[in-house]
């Protein structure tokens, strides 16, 4: 399970469970308590600073807040007690406003949750990447970079920076799929398939593949090419380009459309995909297209696929 998926799973039960077992931090795990939900302390604003740096700069972490982390007799940090924050919607909130100020230049894929205990009071949890545009310095009054060792954060030296920044650059491609009805028969959807490329380098040798379910494949346009026929006839399409390239400017490219007919008019298409670049980790993600009239307006879903998995999904407006 990686640390999108832990993320997504972390509940109050987990929680539960990390303080009956006293759960050890650890590379990916630290625990925090604040002052109060307002994060006007000036203590509380630089821990987050520097759990931000600290952990986009090594291999990413999750932070649950509401949790004391004491030293057990091995001497090992782990989860002791309970210290609930209230509100804790509005410690979310002022969260997600001072992400954007906690680290320069800002983490792209950093997202926060509430955990709700009762009467708005409970714990939360911050997922934080690892970042490729690093390194990251915390600020909010701290100033310093950070990284991770073990359960800990600690100030980078200057050889840790220096090898941060001598860091061969690379592309980090995002995929954006717009989803249009065709006409008036709600079972058909036109998939508009670009890439973008958030990264610090050219993108070259591009390429995805996508199974759908609940699918029939119509036809294709741009270079977009039906493989079902390789894949036992599940309907799956693909894309390569060994030839043209993409800038690290963010200006979508687009590759092409597929038209698609559901085969249960009720239920939603599951997409499974995974896109690619020279150079850069391949993504996979798994989603589901809304049925057209229950498709939300504007951004709404794509905004956090974005956020989450390097990904846009786009319901006309």
């Amino acid at each position: 399970m990686n640390l999108s998926e832990t993320f997504d799973q972390l509940g109050a039960n987990e929680i539960a469970e990390f303080l009956r077992l006293g759960q050890e931090e650890h590379l990916h795990l630290d625990f925090k308590t604040v002052s109060n939900a307002n994060l006007r302390s000036t203590d509380d604003k630089r821990n987050l600073a520097k759990c931000l740096s600290g952990f986009a700069n090594s291999s990413g972490g999750i932070i649950v807040w509401g949790v004391d982390a004491r030293k057990n007799a091995q001497g090992i940090d782990c989860a002791s007690a309970h210290n609930e924050i209230a509100p804790i919607k509005l410690f979310v909130s002022r969260l997600n406003e001072l992400t954007g100020e906690a680290v320069s230049p800002i983490v792209e894929g950093i997202r926060h949750k509430p955990i709700e205990g009762g009467h708005d009071s409970g714990f939360a949890a911050t997922l934080v990447p690892e970042s490729d545009s690093g390194p990251h310095m915390a600020k909010l009054g701290e100033d310093r970079y950070y990284k991770r060792s073990g359960d800990s954060f600690y100030r980078m030296e200057h050889f840790d920076l220096e090898d941060m920044f001598g860091r061969r650059q690379k592309p980090r491609l995002s995929i954006i799929l717009d989803s249009r009805p065709f006409a008036d028969d709600s079972t058909i959807q036109d998939l508009h398939f670009s890439f973008r490329n958030l990264g610090r380098a050219i993108a070259k040798h591009t390429g995805f593949i996508a199974r759908l379910e609940n699918s029939r494949i119509e036809f294709t346009d741009g270079n977009i090419i039906n493989v079902s026929n390789i894949n036992a006839g599940m309907p799956t399409v693909c894309h390569n380009n060994d030839i043209g390239v993409i800038h690290p400017n963010r200006i979508p490219i687009h590759i092409g459309s597929v038209r698609i007919r559901r085969l249960i008019p009720t239920a939603n298409i599951i997409i499974e995909l995974t896109f690619f670049c020279d150079g850069s980790r391949s993504e996979t993600l798994r989603i589901e297209v809304p049925i057209p009239h229950q498709a939300l307006p504007g951004w709404t879903v794509g905004e956090v696929w974005d956020q989450h998995h390097g990904a846009i999904f786009m319901f006309p407006s």
